[in-house]
């Protein structure tokens, strides 16, 4: 089967041996996309299931990963942040792995396993001794759902990337996520003590960039597609009061569409730049320009909520609607650490170096 014969496949002919969409073909994405949202709308873990079975996880260039986590993200956001999980794990792997590692990983993720990575540490840090782990992380997206996870531990060499098995449900703690947004991410808490794990790459390999802040074009995109499900829902919402063409409404959504539609090529661009040659000789550039799309994503994220919630109304607010649950997704979604820390490291680079703000715009 060729990838032009996969915008006329739906997901359920699509087994984890298929082949990934790997021309970006936007029919197929949405059609993938269409029955995600289907099925999460009924029942998250089998909207899981569908993406396991749909090829994606197979997708090894960053072109149609863009593509792809906008569409997932649009059909369900907390589904599109296990897909982008997956994706910055198949970078790593890629990589940073040695050979044996590399192609173990990349077989599973053929298979269908779901692979995630989680950085950030609970109450006691994840250190090894050797390949055995003690300590647990938090805000560990997708517990009961990833079945491998890329984790950070520290070790005397440095901190250590390890792979490590995810499925256990004993080590898992999703009451730790309480959340009023992204519930169904099930970002929570995961013992590592005791646990076994393969190490990935050198030490302190993770923070390097281009593919570390670098790749963070990847949450601008899973934000875009966020953005994009609110306002096509608003308009649904609209049109069924007989309220579309209502001035109010287009005066105060249309900007923010605009906007989506130009931030989309910035993303992209910050996609090839990081993962690929120009980012390789100048990874710093490449995350300045990767974290600029990702503060862009999220002040077109703010703005669209606002919008949105003065058209929608009071309505949006019961603890049911979908129109409700995608601006709370999205809210929760944005949050970044470090995010002024980031505005301020943009800033120094765009306005106060040594480059002209107009050479970035023609590289």
């Amino acid at each position: 089967m060729c990838s032009s014969d996969l915008g006329t496949l739906m997901p359920n002919d699509l087994g984890p041996n298929q082949p990934a969409m790997q021309d970006g073909s936007r029919h197929g994405f949405q059609s993938i996309r269409t029955q995600l949202e289907t099925a999460a709308r009924d029942d998250f873990d089998a909207a899981v299931q569908v993406l396991k079975r749909s090829g994606l996880l197979r997708l090894s260039d960053w072109n149609g990963s863009a593509t792809a986590m906008r569409e997932v993200a649009a059909s369900n956001l907390s589904l599109g942040r296990l897909f982008e999980g997956h994706v910055n794990a198949r970078a790593l792997i890629t990589t940073y792995a040695e050979p044996e590692l590399r192609a173990s990983c990349l077989a599973e993720m053929d298979d269908g396993l779901m692979f995630g990575v989680w950085g950030a540490d609970g109450a006691t840090p994840v250190t090894a001794k050797g390949t055995a782990l003690l300590g647990g992380k938090r805000f560990a997206s997708g517990l009961g759902l990833v079945d491998r996870a890329i984790v950070t531990a520290a070790t005397p060499q440095g901190q250590q990337l390890f792979v490590i098995a995810a499925d256990d449900p004993a080590r898992q703690d999703p009451a730790a996520w309480d959340m009023s947004g992204m519930r169904e991410s099930r970002s929570g808490g995961f013992d590592c003590s005791g646990l076994p794990g393969r190490p990935l790459g050198q030490p302190d390999i993770y923070v390097q960039e281009p593919h570390f802040v670098g790749g963070t074009w990847r949450i601008a995109a899973v934000t875009l597609g966020g953005i994009t499900a609110l306002l096509e829902r608003s308009a649904a919402v609209l049109r069924d009061r007989g309220q579309s063409e209502a001035e109010p409404h287009l005066l105060r959504l249309a900007p923010v569409a605009g906007r989506v539609l130009a931030a989309w090529p910035a993303i992209l661009k910050a996609g090839k730049v990081a993962s690929g040659p120009q980012g390789a000789r100048d990874p710093q550039a490449a995350a300045i320009r990767s974290v600029a799309a990702r503060l862009l994503a999220e002040e077109i994220g703010q703005d669209a909520i606002a919008a949105v919630e003065r058209s929608i109304g009071l309505s949006m607010f019961t603890e049911t609607d979908p129109v409700g649950q995608s601006a709370r997704d999205l809210a929760c979604y944005m949050r970044q650490a470090a995010r002024d820390a980031f505005s301020v490291k943009v800033g120094r680079a765009l306005l106060v170096g040594d480059r002209p703000l107009g050479a970035w715009l023609d590289d």
